[in-house]
């Protein structure tokens, strides 16, 4: 369920999300000066994208062995042995190879990989509101590719977006409403009954 829930796990997908951009946007709505001179840092700052690097990278390998099944079963028995190699090669190379802007890359990723789960949830819930989940997950989807591509995009958005604490209270406040939406969806408007049928 974790790398493909079905519909009757969107209110835990949500409720999550919503909980972890919560968490990201509370300090710069009670701290909005100290929280973007960390924002400002962000990009550039080696550990987090490395630590960011393995879990992306790591999720990706937990995932592949899926898709080897589904789609050339006949290999997969001698490409999954490869695979714990590869996800150590893969993180180093990352790590190590491509030190500028790493963060940016990393959560690039992440961005890239967390929306999976939302869409998979979403796809055949019988809430209309699911769009705005499918909404806000393509988003994320095109935000990532970007910033993998051109992770300085990502890093002028978040100068952008915390030039002055003024400004960084703003972008938090509305991060912040966004997560409550996905609070509120994941408490009231997404359970579903016992025996409830999906939209498919």
């Amino acid at each position: 369920m974790f790398l493909k829930p079905d519909f009757p796990a969107l209110a835990a997908v949500s409720g999550v999300f919503g909980a972890v951009v919560a968490a990201l946007a509370l300090p710069g709505v009670a701290r909005p000066a100290r929280t973007a001179e960390l924002w400002r840092k962000f990009p550039r700052s080696v550990w987090p994208g490395r630590v960011m690097t393995a879990v992306a990278l790591a999720w990706t390998a937990a995932w592949t062995p899926s898709f080897l099944v589904e789609f050339v079963p006949s290999a997969a028995p001698s490409l999954l042995p490869l695979l714990q190699y590869a996800l150590a090669a893969m993180i180093l190379a990352t790590c190590f190879a491509l030190p500028e802007l790493l963060s940016c890359r990393a959560a690039g990723m992440l961005m890239v990989l967390v929306p999976t789960p939302m869409l998979s949830a979403a796809q055949w819930h019988p809430s209309p509101c699911r769009y705005l989940v499918v909404a806000v997950a393509y988003a994320m989807v095109v935000a990532g590719m970007f910033a993998i591509a051109r992770p300085w995009l990502l890093r002028d958005a978040v100068f952008a977006a915390n030039a002055t604490p003024r400004r960084a209270r703003a972008v938090s406040a509305a991060f912040l409403a966004l997560a409550a939406v996905f609070l509120f969806c994941a408490a009231f408007v997404f359970p579903v009954a016992p025996g409830a049928q999906a939209l498919r």
